[in-house]
């Protein structure tokens, strides 16, 4: 985003020093669209496959086992994608969006041919081809949304993610409810007749968001780099698998450090999707006649579509104010904060007997699952390299999928062994293990300053200074105005505020030796000397930064960027931009000592021959 109050004369530059154009609110929305439907088929998986194992002949201890095609799908499918989508491009279809569609239509065809399944077997089968193609779509999806767009848009691209991911699940669990109430009864197969609307719904809802979103190719076609790169990559299965242990190896130290934490929450998320319509057809419903548990249970199943619907409309909602909390109080202690609120609740539920209460508890539920799904990605998204955000959100998936895998292979023996078959147990089981989690989230330190998200802290962002809203900084390229930008850079970091860089040119002229110091001449050599400084900010993961071209005198561009602000700060060389010599202070920099009605701070830039070096080094 360009700072527009400096005056006329500012020129847009995102586009040249990122090559990522700025998109509209209606461009982010529809390109995130089909996430919709892909969260309309998980939701499917999550609430609806259950129940219609048991309708199948499943026994509840089974159950965990017969889900072993999520995780294990997710382990193995989305870090692959996302190896092979970071290599992969197309003229015509791009990098990520090959996948998205195939994936798409495994999913729709699934959704068509799933409810004629009345053999347990074949609906396990099913169970796997159809997150096979959730997975396939999601995670190729996720690495194209911080692609494409720019950094300072990132935020509210993966808060509208998590905004259309929560109305795809709520319409699909609201539908089972719904369609549960009015076509109550058995199919022939003995499949209930609202798995039949249910998931042929979601096969529409699929194919019309992808068009939406997939229609055309949004991609931007990547750098000479990136093209460079993706020609010495060697291919295969084998490469891919380096490919991924490599990027574990050198990952960010956030990334590690929330794996514990992911350990407990998703092995608990897993017991309860598992178990949600068995403890409230319980607690609620009193399915204990097996005589009579057919028709029960599936009243409890609709109704479990109901509470995971609520759920996920408080994930939507909430996700509106879950990014101003994070930004003032640190990830660290808003997630720890949303875990235990969310276990806390699913105590409740397996106490719950009344309909109400178990709505009730569906508030906690839906705040701590918008934490969940909100943070890590947007963590994740502003501490990896650009062009490795394919392979880092597969990653991230596998810390999601491994204590699911887990899961799956442990808590069939747990259930039946320790929990005496209970649901209700099970329920307050997941409960227990996400006050662990919020535990365990305390324990994590916060990062260090090389690993730290600017977009999404870790830690609270304690002891920061408040004094400055924007702290404005000039620079020409040069090794010593780089040093300047530095140091600019580590003061907004502190102050958890903007930094703005500006670029001076003279339009026309030749150089003056007289003037004691380098100018740069015309709109183009600024913008190649601008474009050099926020790719050593990207080198260094600055995110939340503005730029700006001004014609005119170095200092007066400065003084106009502060806009007589006295809550913006001014750093500036004590040689100026690109000057020589030693002795009294630079021209610019007295310049703007005399005429700034904002603080002004002078950095030293004679002889910092090592401590570029240094930086350089990184």
């Amino acid at each position: 985003m360009t700072v527009t109050e400096a005056g006329p004369h500012v020129a847009e530059s995102q586009e040249v020093t990122e090559r990522k154009p700025l998109m509209t609110q209606r461009n982010i929305f529809m390109m995130n669209a089909g996430f919709f439907g892909v969260q309309f088929s998980f939701a499917l998986t999550q609430t609806a496959i259950n129940p219609l194992f048991t309708a199948m002949g499943a026994d509840g201890h089974s159950l965990p086992l017969l889900n072993l095609a999520g995780p294990m799908t997710g382990l193995l499918i989305q870090p692959l994608i996302g190896a092979m989508s970071d290599r992969t491009w197309s003229d015509r279809w791009g990098r990520r969006r090959p996948y998205i569609l195939a994936g798409s239509v495994v999913m729709i065809a699934l959704c068509i041919v799933f409810p004629f399944i009345s053999i347990l077997w074949l609906g396990v089968l099913g169970l796997w081809l159809l997150d096979a193609g959730n997975n396939t779509s999601m995670e190729p999806y996720r690495a194209l949304i911080s692609d494409r767009l720019p950094k300072n848009q990132l935020a509210r691209g993966f808060l509208i993610q998590s905004m259309l991911t929560g109305a795809g699940a709520v319409l699909a669990n609201f539908s089972i409810f719904a369609f549960q109430k009015a076509a109550p009864g058995l199919a022939p197969n003995g499949i209930p007749y609202w798995a039949y609307v249910c998931f042929w719904l979601g096969a529409i809802c699929i194919a019309i968001t992808m068009f939406i979103a997939m229609r055309k190719r949004i991609e931007l076609t990547p750098s000479e780099e990136e093209f460079a790169e993706m020609a010495e990559a060697k291919g295969g299965i084998g490469s891919f698998v380096k490919d991924i242990a490599g990027a574990v190896k050198v990952m960010p130290l956030a990334m590690h450090k929330i794996g514990l934490v992911f350990m407990f929450q998703f092995y608990a998320m897993f017991i309860y999707w598992q178990f949600v319509a068995l403890s409230v057809g319980r607690s609620i419903f009193g399915v204990s006649d097996p005589e009579a548990q057919a028709t029960l249970q599936n009243e409890a199943a609709g109704w479990s579509g109901l509470l995971n619907g609520s759920y996920n409309l408080v994930c939507a909602i909430s996700a509106l104010a879950l990014l101003p909390l994070v930004q003032r109080y640190g990830g660290k202690f808003t997630h720890a904060a949303a875990l235990v609120l969310g276990g806390l609740s699913m105590i409740w539920l397996s106490t719950a007997n009344s309909q109400t209460t178990s709505i009730l508890a569906m508030i906690g539920i839906g705040i701590m699952w918008a934490s969940i799904v909100g943070v890590p990605y947007l963590m994740v998204a502003s501490m990896v390299p650009p062009g490795r955000s394919g392979i880092y959100m597969g990653i991230l998936n596998m810390m999601i999928v491994v204590p699911m895998l887990i899961e799956t292979v442990t808590f069939g023996w747990i259930y039946q062994n320790l929990l005496d078959n209970d649901p209700t147990k099970a329920m307050f089981l997941a409960g227990a293990l996400m006050l662990i989690g919020a535990v365990a989230m305390l324990w994590v330190t916060t990062p260090s300053d090389a690993d730290e998200s600017t977009i999404v802290p870790l830690g609270a962002p304690t002891g920061k200074l408040s004094t400055y809203e924007r702290v404005i900084v000039g620079s020409d390229g040069t090794d010593h105005t780089l040093y300047g930008v530095h140091r600019a850079m580590e003061i907004a970091a502190s102050a958890n505020c903007r930094l703005t860089i500006v670029t001076a040119y003279l339009p026309e002229g030749t150089p003056d030796p007289d003037r004691g110091r380098e100018e740069i001449y015309g709109e183009e050599a600024a913008r190649h000397a601008l474009k050099m400084t926020v790719n050593d900010l990207n080198h260094y993961r600055v995110r939340t930064y503005d730029s700006m071209l001004v014609p005119g005198d170095v200092s007066d561009a400065l003084l106009q960027a502060s806009a007589d602000n006295p809550r913006r700060l001014i750093v500036v060389g004590n040689r100026g931009l690109g000057e020589h010599g030693e002795g009294v202070l630079g021209s610019v920099a007295a310049k703007v000592v005399k005429n700034a009605k904002s603080d002004v701070i002078i950095v030293q830039t004679d002889d910092l021959s090592d401590d570029v070096r240094l930086l350089r080094k990184g």
